[in-house]
């Protein structure tokens, strides 16, 4: 395995661990934020909440750290890179930056 892999592999599982972290965060009310916003309250925190979950999961199965087979697609570096981006779109920020930069190193 070439370097470029293993940093790609080694951020995509930072990001799935914070993605997992702040979905739990959202959930709970309390998420973390780098720039000042509303926030979510009541049913939409818990949606997104669970949805930062799902995507942090499948990036991290599909990267190889976990093993759940309902979760496990065949074109795994685009699969994490959707999940990186979907990640970024709807519950973790920075935890999706890291998943889409670890998806186009583990490529490399």
């Amino acid at each position: 395995m070439s370097d470029l892999k293993k940093i790609g592999s080694l951020l995509i599982l930072l990001g799935g661990i914070v993605g997992l972290i702040e979905g739990i965060l959202v959930i709970l009310d309390m998420g973390l934020t780098i720039l000042p916003s509303l926030g979510y309250f009541g049913l939409p925190a818990i949606v997104i909440g669970i949805l930062g979950i799902l995507f942090s999961l499948i990036a991290l199965v599909n990267s190889g750290y976990i093993k759940i087979k309902a979760l496990e697609f065949k074109n795994k570096w685009m699969i994490i890179l959707i999940m990186g981006i979907l990640m970024y779109i709807f519950a973790s920020g920075f935890g999706g930056i890291l998943v889409i930069i670890g998806a186009i190193l583990f490529v490399l």
